[in-house]
Formats: C-alpha cells, structure tokens, sequence
C-alpha cells in the first residue's frame, strides 16, 4: 500500500468525523435559532410604581404577587425624516401570542409632554433629546441608545413594560416595504406634493394600486390634503398598516422569508431586537409551528390615542385624555397580573401644571372623548368607512 493510499485512510475518517460534527452542529444551531428558539425574558421588577386602582375590587387585599406574562410582547416602533430630527411616526405595539391578536395605537406627532430641562413639548421631540442625551454620555450608537432611552421615558411614564424599541428612517422603511414585495391596497385620493428643500416628491393617483417602496413612502408621508389635518395623515396610516400587515401574512409563508425579512430590519433599523427574536415573532404570527393559526386581520386592532386638539401658548397641540389612555393601555397593553390604571402618568407627565385648555382636556371625563377602534380586516374589505 502506498503512503498515499495509508494517508488516506487515515484520514478520510477523520475528514468524514468532522464534516458530520459541522452538520450536526449546524442542525442544532438552526433548530435552536429557528425552530425551539424563543425570546430571552428576564423577569424584572416594573419599570413604574404600582398605585392600587380604587376601583378594583381585589385594591389593598390582593396578596398574589407581581407577575408579568411571558406571552405578551410590546413593541416601540418609530420612523424619522433623513434629517434625523422629529419622530413623526410613533407607535405602540402589542403583541398577544396567546390570543393572536396585535393591537396598535398611533401617538400624534404633536401630543403634548414634558420633556424635563426641554422647552420643546411635542412628544415627536423627544427622540431627538434622547439621542443627545446619549451622544453627550458618550454613546458609540446614539441613535440605538437614545431609541432605549424614549422607550424607558415612556414605559416609566404610561405605566407599562416596553420589551423591545426601534426607529427606522425613510430609507429602511422602503426598504422593508420592497423586501415583503410592496404592498396592494387603495389610494383614497389624489396625492400631489413637492418640497425640493426635502427631497420630496410626492405623486399618487386615486385608486386601487401596488404601492414599492418609494410609493409607500409618498403616501405615508403626505399631510397637506386631509380636512382632520395630522389625524387624518394617521387615518390613511392605517390603511397602509392594514395592507402592509395583509401582505406579511400573504407572503411570509416560509422560514426563509421570514429571515430575509428579519435581516433587512436588523440592517436598516435601530433596533434592540435580534434577528433571532424577529423570526420567532413571524412564524408565531403567520402560524408556523403555533396551534393557534396564524393572526387574522380581524384580530388586529388600529387607534389613535384618545385626546384632542388644541392651541396653546401659540402652538397647535394633541392633549391625551388620562382616563382613557389608561384604560387603553391597560386592556391592551398591561402584561401583569394587576391594574395599571392609578399607576398611570402618575407624575403628569403628559399635561402642564398650569391651569389650562390643556389640563381640562387631559382630566375630562372619558365619555367626551371620541374613540374609534378599527379593525385591519374591515379597514381591507370597507376602507375606514
């Protein structure tokens, strides 16, 4: 036998012995990531003082302790102009994934807040602080960070856990929106805009359309034609979440998809979320490997913040109504075992100390307020009619 030959069986088994050990190890690696994988909950105090809601019958003689859900999720997500400067775009997610259900609430860009040493009272600022407060402590990712920041200052504020936050500019969101394949869905006027100081063009026809990237981009940002002003630039968001969402569900059918999609988010987005957690949360939610199906459109509720309008000081501002906020995000929102409702903006954060327009708006009494919950299914079939 040659030294050749003794060589090689020598070793070809070793060779053989390594390349099974690399695809058992990659097996593993892709069943724990993709298949057994599941987000990394770490059970923590609450990030607010719990205060006894007067009108729950178990106030004061509750002796069950604290306890967070692991199947409830909420999400931070936010969109900036290039310019990096004001979040225009605010939105509080849930996701339920025992009831298969999400539930999203639309922040006004221009709802009132008190941002500590700011003069600047619009909550669509507060990122843009949190980001310099972030770069002036020497953050190596500001935007990454002072994204966790808004995300603390809010969960402190509206009394609820806010597990993961992202901020995404123009360009990733039409980016996602091309990685999903755009999405179809009904245009519901002429939309005709130019700013060259912005880079904007915008030039939609009315009508039923597949919207890329760049298209959705133009619809999501047009304000100038609606009669309710910002409100109604959320209202036609909707729409467009609607379709977005009815297209995740269309087209996310396989693993593989699920991944681009989740690359595409952790390289265009700030995020704190990992890719791993990304996946996990698609194949939950078009029904890969989850008894409870896939999430159907009707059980996707839309809203904008309950509150109202008004000038103050000169400026246009959103005033939330504290009574129903509260109960929103404890009916939607609440991952724990007790009411959030007294807990809630204990410390006024989101109203001046001053007796004002602003403060009669914010402690009305619920029933003045008007709130329309809608449902992505009927937003599909009838518009927001």
């Amino acid at each position: 036998m040659t030294k050749f030959n003794k060589l090689t069986k020598k070793l070809l088994p070793r060779i053989g012995a390594m390349l099974l050990a690399g695809l058992v190890a990659g097996a593993m690696y892709v069943v724990n990531s993709f298949i057994i994988y599941t987000p990394e909950r770490v059970q923590e105090a609450p990030s607010f003082e719990f205060l006894d809601d007067p009108d729950d019958p178990n106030a004061g003689n509750n002796k069950e302790p604290i306890k967070a859900s692991d199947k409830i999720f909420n999400f931070l997500v936010m969109g900036h102009d290039r310019a990096a400067s004001l979040t225009d775009v605010i939105m509080l997610i849930n996701y339920n994934l025992e009831k298969q259900s999400v539930s999203v609430m639309q922040f006004p860009r221009d709802t009132y807040i008190e941002i500590e040493d700011h003069n600047y009272h619009k909550v669509n600022g507060l990122y843009n602080y949190c980001v310099g407060q972030a770069r002036n402590e020497g953050s190596k990712d500001p935007e990454k960070d002072g994204c966790k920041k808004m995300a603390d200052y809010l969960k402190k504020n509206l009394a609820m856990e806010i597990h993961y936050s992202a901020v995404m500019d123009l360009d990733g969101f039409g980016n996602i929106v091309d990685a999903i394949g755009g999405v179809d869905m009904y245009v519901p006027m002429t939309m005709e805009y130019n700013d060259p100081d912005q880079n904007l063009y915008i030039n939609l026809q009315e009508g039923y359309q597949h919207l890329d990237g760049k298209m959705a981009e133009q619809f999501v940002r047009f304000r100038y034609g609606y009669a309710t002003g910002d409100i109604g630039r959320g209202d036609a968001q909707k729409v467009f979440i609607s379709a977005f969402i009815n297209k995740l569900l269309s087209s996310m059918t396989e693993v593989n998809t699920i991944k681009s999609l989740a690359q595409n988010i952790v390289n265009y987005v700030d995020t704190d979320i990992k890719a791993e957690d990304i996946v996990y949360f698609g194949k939950q939610f078009v029904g890969i490997g989850n008894k409870g199906g896939s999430v159907k459109l009707s059980n996707v509720k839309l809203m904008t913040m309950p509150g109202k309008a008004t000038m103050y000081g000169g400026l246009s501002y959103y005033v939330m109504n504290r009574e129903y906020v509260a109960n929103i995000i404890n009916d939607y929102y609440n991952v724990y075992n007790r009411s959030i409702v007294r807990s809630f903006d204990s410390k006024e954060t989101f109203v001046t100390s001053e007796n004002s327009v602003l403060r009669d708006i914010y402690l009305e009494s619920k029933d003045k307020v008007d709130l329309v919950i809608y449902d992505a299914g009927s937003i599909e079939q009838n518009g927001l009619n």
